[in-house]
C-alpha cells in the first residue's frame, strides 16, 4: 500500500483498518524516534520489542502470529519483521523532515464524557498520548472556540479544569452535552492546535549543520558510561527539544463516531484544512462512513474546478471551502475485506470509484426495500 498524503482504509468491523493505522503509527514513530535517537537500532531489534514494546502502545501485540511478516519502506529506512524478528535497513538519504506524529483513537469520547479523565488508571497508552495533547489544545484557548457545526462552541475554564459546550441560549458542561460533540471536541482541538504548533515552526527550519550538531550531542550523552539511564532520557529529552517539526502526521480513527451526516461533512473539511496548513502534512483516516468518502470526493472535484477554471473558487468555496480542497494525485482510498485482502479502489476524475463496500451497502438497502415493495404488490394482487 502507498501511503498517500490523504490515505483512507474502509471496511467492514474487524477486518484490520485501524490495525493497518496503528502499525503505519508504529512505524512513522520508531523512523522518527532513531532519527532523534531516542532509541538506537540494537535496542528496537533486540528481545522483541517491537512487537511487544512498540505495538503494545497500541494494543495490537496479541495480534501476531508466528508467520507474521510486515515490511515497511520509506526514502530513510526499511524495516521487515519477519521469523518473530524485526531487521532495519538505513538507507543513505539526506532531507528527513521531522514529523509531529498524532494517534487519535476512537474511545478519544471518554475524554470528555469523564471530567479529568487523566486521573483514570490503566488507560490504553494511545488514549494517555491523547489526553495529554488534548489538555494543551484546552490550556492553549483563548475564550471560547467555534465547532465544525452550526453555532455551537466551545469553551475552557482552566482555573476549575471545566469544558463547556455553549450555544444559542445554553451552557451545558462537555461530560453532559451530546455524545456527538464529546466525539468531535478531542479530534478537531487537538488537530487544529498541533497543525498549527507545526506551521509555527516550520518558518524556522533547522539546518543540516544544525541536525548534525544536535545528533553528535545527544550521542554523545548516550555512550556515556558515567551517567544513569534517568539522566541520559532527561538530558535527550532537552536537547530534542531543540528539533523543530517540519510537519504533522494525523491518524484519526473514525472520524464520523456519532456525528450526523452535514456534521461528519464539516469535521472532514476540518481535518483536511489542518492537514493543509504545511507541506509534508499526512492525514490517514479509517471510516465506516460512506459519507466520508463522498464528502471527500466533493474537495476533490473542488480542487479539479478550481485548478482549471481559478475563476470559480469564490463560487466553489460555498460548497466546499478552499482550505479543504485536495488533489486526487495525494489521495488513496483501501477497502480492507473480511478475506484479509487490501483493495485499492480505482478513481475517476481522481475522485474514488463509488463502487466501493460503504456504496453498496446503500445500495443494497434500497434493493431490499424494492423487494419488500414487491412482496407487498404481489400480495395485494392475489387478495
Amino acid at each position: 500500500m502507498v501511503i498517500s498524503p490523504v490515505t483512507i482504509f474502509c471496511g467492514q468491523q474487524g477486518s484490520g483498518k485501524s490495525t493497518c493505522a496503528k502499525l503505519i503509527s508504529t512505524c512513522l514513530w520508531l523512523e522518527k524516534s532513531i532519527m532523534k535517537h531516542e532509541t538506537t537500532e540494537k535496542y528496537v531489534t533486540s528481545y522483541n520489542h517491537f512487537r511487544n514494546n512498540l505495538c503494545g502502545y497500541h494494543g495490537i501485540t496479541d495480534f501476531f502470529k508466528d508467520d507474521t511478516y510486515l515490511k515497511y519502506e520509506s526514502d530513510d529506512y526499511v524495516f521487515v519483521y519477519e521469523n518473530k524478528h524485526l531487521t532495519i535497513q538505513h538507507r543513505n538519504h539526506e532531507g528527513y523532515k521531522m514529523p509531529k506524529i498524532m494517534y487519535v483513537p476512537a474511545e478519544r469520547n471518554m475524554m470528555v464524557a469523564i471530567e479529568q479523565a487523566e486521573k483514570v488508571r490503566r488507560l490504553p497508552s494511545n488514549l494517555q498520548t491523547m489526553q495529554s495533547e488534548y489538555l494543551k489544545a484546552l490550556k492553549s484557548l483563548k475564550g471560547k472556540v467555534a465547532l465544525p457545526v452550526s453555532d455551537v462552541y466551545l469553551q475552557y475554564d482552566r482555573l476549575n479544569k471545566v469544558t463547556w459546550i455553549m450555544g444559542d441560549g445554553y451552557r451545558v458542561r462537555a461530560e453532559n452535552s451530546a455524545s456527538g460533540y464529546q466525539s468531535m471536541a478531542p479530534l478537531v482541538l487537538v488537530s487544529d492546535y498541533l497543525s498549527d504548533l507545526v506551521r509555527r515552526q516550520v518558518g524556522e527550519p533547522q539546518s543540516a549543520d544544525e541536525r548534525e550538531r544536535l545528533s553528535r550531542e545527544i550521542s554523545k550523552i548516550m555512550d556515556s558510561d558515567n551517567l544513569q539511564e534517568a539522566v541520559k532520557a532527561a538530558m535527550i529529552e532537552s536537547i530534542n527539544k531543540r528539533y523543530a517539526l517540519d510537519c504533522f502526521f494525523n491518524i484519526v480513527e473514525e472520524p464520523e463516531q456519532n456525528l450526523y451526516p452535514l456534521s461528519q461533512k464539516s469535521v472532514l473539511q476540518a481535518l483536511l484544512t489542518d492537514k493543509n496548513k504545511s507541506d509534508g502534512n499526512l492525514l490517514i483516516v479509517t471510516t465506516h462512513s460512506p459519507y466520508l468518502l463522498n464528502y471527500l470526493s466533493l474537495a476533490i472535484k473542488a480542487n479539479n474546478i478550481a485548478s482549471e477554471f481559478p475563476d470559480t473558487v469564490e463560487q466553489l468555496s460555498h460548497i466546499v471551502p478552499q482550505s479543504a480542497f485536495v488533489s486526487g494525485e495525494d489521495v488513496n482510498v483501501y477497502e480492507i475485506q473480511s478475506t484479509g485482502h487490501v483493495k485499492e479502489l480505482s478513481k475517476y476524475g481522481g475522485m474514488p470509484s463509488d463502487e466501493n463496500l460503504l456504496n453498496i451497502a446503500l445500495e443494497n438497502c434500497n434493493d431490499l426495500y424494492n423487494e419488500l415493495l414487491d412482496i407487498e404488490e404481489e400480495c395485494q394482487h392475489t387478495s
